[in-house]
């Protein structure tokens, strides 16, 4: 059974970065994992949902439909309360997490 990685948008202000390039999720998928990017994730990065769709990705417009079912989620900065309560038991973050803010 393949890896699901998700891929949620940035909400903190300022945050331009994303997590996962239109390279990277075809190196993922390369590898047997399905990914999954909520609409808007490059966007900061000047990288519109159809080349993230164009790699391979699935490209789902909210948080909830990105996260259902994830096994790993990929982010910049760490989840938000409304992302961490979306995730299924067991799942893994990736992230930066600001312990000091």
């Amino acid at each position: 059974m393949a890896v699901a990685i998700a891929v949620t948008r940035e909400r903190r202000e300022g945050e331009t970065r994303c997590a996962v390039t239109p390279e990277t999720v075809k190196k993922l998928i390369a590898l047997g994992a399905t990914v999954t990017v909520e609409a808007g994730t490059g966007l900061g990065s000047s990288i519109p949902d159809a080349d993230y769709a164009a790699a391979g990705a699935t490209v789902k417009p909210d948080t909830r439909a990105v996260l259902d079912g994830a096994d790993i989620v990929l982010k910049v900065r760490g989840p938000t309360a409304q992302e961490t309560s979306a995730l299924k038991p067991g799942a893994i973050v990736i992230a930066m997490l600001d312990a000091w803010r």
